[in-house]
């Protein structure tokens, strides 16, 4: 259990605080307020995600008033105005052989979580329905490769989702990579770029110790977080791996889960 007053919180956001994916917000007030109201007492709720300083997140950023935005599962941080603090880049020649491995297993991928998908003609027309909502392009209209944050790829098995993993684990030692989306997708960064690292880069900015912080997630990208932060709280919707590894299991996201699981925090530390 938590057992220690938290000084800051960092949170996912994907399956951990926008608890109302299906509408245009996105996240319910409840959580909204969470953020502000602790930003504003002096008690940093930063968001760290696997998403790209896009204008939503930069905007959820402001109303809340958080100071910083980790990024790219620490690709990347940035402030509220998107100016870059830090950056860690895969290098151009291990993305070129990490693409041509994965055009050979005919998988999808995203570069820097944009919203251009890359696939086999074939296989886009077969996939799921939210990449209708994506530009779909062929491997042949792939812009010319350069260094990249991020990597996000996709397309098959669940079985094969963790041999691929373990192959690109094993051929390459300049990156770090995360199962995600329900062990169904592979997460691909530069080795300094963590959610943890982003939080220990964070807490220096804030002058805080990361011990006395506890992060928020659902996915394999938010357990780099346990060797800085004070706790790891897993949401109930996480996978069973990920929640054998946290140090509390809050409630489901939906539903305000993020805003429910501080109150409780905070409750058993008055």
């Amino acid at each position: 259990m938590i057992n220690f007053k938290p000084k800051a919180y960092f949170t996912d956001l994907d399956g951990t605080l926008l608890d109302l994916p299906k509408t245009k917000e996105k996240i319910s007030q409840k959580n909204l307020n969470i953020l502000k109201e602790k930003n504003d007492n002096g008690i940093p709720f930063i968001i760290a995600t696997g998403r790209y300083a896009s204008d939503f997140v930069l905007d959820l950023a402001k109303k809340t008033n958080s100071p910083y935005v980790i990024c790219q599962n620490g690709g990347l941080v940035v402030d509220t105005n998107g100016e870059v603090l830090i950056k860690h880049e895969i290098e151009k020649d291990t993305v070129i052989k990490i693409v041509d491995a994965l055009k050979e297993k005919k998988l999808f991928f995203i570069f820097n979580s944009g919203n251009t998908i890359y696939g086999s003609s074939a296989k886009l027309k077969l996939f799921r329905p939210w990449i209708k909502k994506m530009v779909q392009k062929n491997y042949d209209e792939m812009p010319k490769i350069t260094k990249l944050t991020k990597i996000i790829t996709f397309g098959t098995s669940k079985k094969n989702v963790k041999k691929l993993a373990q192959e690109l684990q094993d051929q390459f030692k300049n990156i770090s990579l995360y199962i995600v989306s329900k062990g169904y997708a592979i997460e691909i960064n530069d080795i300094n770029a963590s959610k943890g690292r982003g939080i220990e880069f964070v807490s220096k900015l804030l002058n805080i110790d990361p011990k006395e912080a506890i992060h928020f997630g659902d996915s394999g990208n938010d357990t780099s977080s346990i060797p800085y932060v004070g706790a790891f709280v897993a949401m109930k919707n996480s996978l069973k791996n990920i929640k054998s590894q946290a140090t509390w299991i809050a409630g489901s996201y939906k539903k305000s889960g993020v805003y429910e699981a501080v109150r409780k925090i905070e409750n058993l530390k008055q």
